[in-house]
């Protein structure tokens, strides 16, 4: 999922640009006043170019092909070398701090493993510029100022946020951004995606793994990319949405509880963040431990379930095996499903959020399981 880095970096300081002009001066007998002379410039000026104290500028490269003959690429190539090399010196000397090894100590290695966001397990030494990459920052200030950002920014279902993991929030919500990132999509239309909703509810009534597809091209052409991403310990994530850009929205599903019916209840609640709500906030759906601020996370909540089982199912049920149904045989509940043209495994969770039927049935077979892999697809 990251970007492979094949660049040779190594482990020593290159010899310095005046190394070589020393080279070759002491090969053609040039003196350093003499070579001073004819490049017009001063000798303490060359001195300092050979002792490292002075870098070559492109007027001193092209000074120094007309007297060497060397091309003024090959100064200036050898002097961007040095000053990489010295940049880089100085990076890994801030990465192997003490603070910058903190810093990165508390990030989940092995979810990032999983996730895909790393190859494999850093060295130590390597952790803090491996997580950046990861990340796509240049410095753990960036990381701070981008990452802390998006996660102030968003809103969350829950209230309760005591035991929950933000570098693991963070962590799923940047596999989600990099498969996202590789969806092409359509300029957003919320006409064409709400067209699209019947069509995306009748998917539902087949295995995902058979439909993912069609589901993600479906979104994409109204301009939504749609990410899969394994659940990640410590979160409660079931979904997420965002804008990308003004012409891209992002709705992130996960494998949390793994059961279809959570995927897809989570699935048309970031529907409804990106046909409803603010385009400025990032919406985290979590295990529902309450909702803050205003009542969106709970009208997103009634959007999924009308979507996915209209009210107007649930009376029937109703009104055929009563309010409160303390036992009921999978046959009943698969051949009502049917009449409905409905998935018995979605009706299920709309009756028990209803408390028609009880959670503690024996009914829970009938759900079908789901798992992602890191690629953002089915585990067979």
């Amino acid at each position: 999922m990251t970007d492979r880095f094949t660049e040779f970096r190594p482990d020593y300081t290159p010899r310095l640009p005046g190394d070589y002009l020393r080279r070759f001066l002491d090969e053609r007998g040039i003196k350093i006043v003499d070579f001073a002379r004819r490049t017009g410039r001063p000798t303490k000026a060359i001195s300092e170019i050979i002792s490292g104290k002075v870098s070559i500028t492109p007027e001193t490269a092209i000074q120094f092909e007309r007297v060497l003959g060397e091309g003024a690429g090959f100064w200036l190539a050898l002097e961007a070398k040095h000053q990489l090399s010295l940049a880089r010196s100085k990076e890994v000397q801030a990465a192997s701090s003490k603070k910058a090894m903190d810093w990165a100590k508390q990030f989940p290695v092995t979810q990032m493993l999983k996730l895909g966001l790393l190859d494999k397990k850093p060295d130590p030494s390597e952790l803090v510029d491996h997580i950046l990459r990861a990340f796509g920052v240049s410095s753990i200030s960036a990381w701070e100022q981008h990452w802390q950002q998006r996660l102030d920014l968003s809103r969350f279902k829950q209230q309760n946020h005591n035991g929950i993991d933000p570098l693991g929030v963070a962590i799923w919500l940047r596999a989600a951004e990099i498969t996202a990132n590789l969806i092409e999509t359509e300029p957003y239309s919320e006409a064409t995606f709400r067209s699209t909703l019947p069509r995306l509810r009748d998917l539902s009534k087949q295995p995902w793994r058979k439909i993912s597809n069609e589901l993600i091209s479906l979104c994409a052409s109204a301009g939504v990319a749609v990410a899969m991403v394994p659940s990640v310990p410590r979160t409660g994530l079931r979904g997420a949405a965002y804008w990308a850009t003004k012409d891209k929205a992002v709705i992130v599903v996960s494998d949390r509880l793994g059961y279809e019916a959570n995927v897809w209840f989570a699935f048309f609640h970031e529907c409804c963040h990106i046909l409803e709500h603010s385009k400025k906030s990032v919406f985290i759906d979590k295990d529902n431990n309450g909702t803050a601020g205003r009542d969106i996370e709970a009208e997103a909540d009634r959007f999924s379930a009308e979507t996915i089982i209209p009210g107007s199912i649930v009376s029937d049920f109703k009104a055929t095996f009563g309010s409160k149904v303390p036992r009921f045989s999978s046959k009943s509940l698969t051949h009502f499903a049917s009449q409905h043209d409905i998935d018995p495994g979605l009706l299920l969770v709309r009756l028990q959020r209803e408390e028609v039927i009880s959670y503690k049935t024996q009914l829970t077979k009938i759900k079908r399981r789901i798992t992602f892999n890191a690629n953002g697809r089915m585990s067979v």
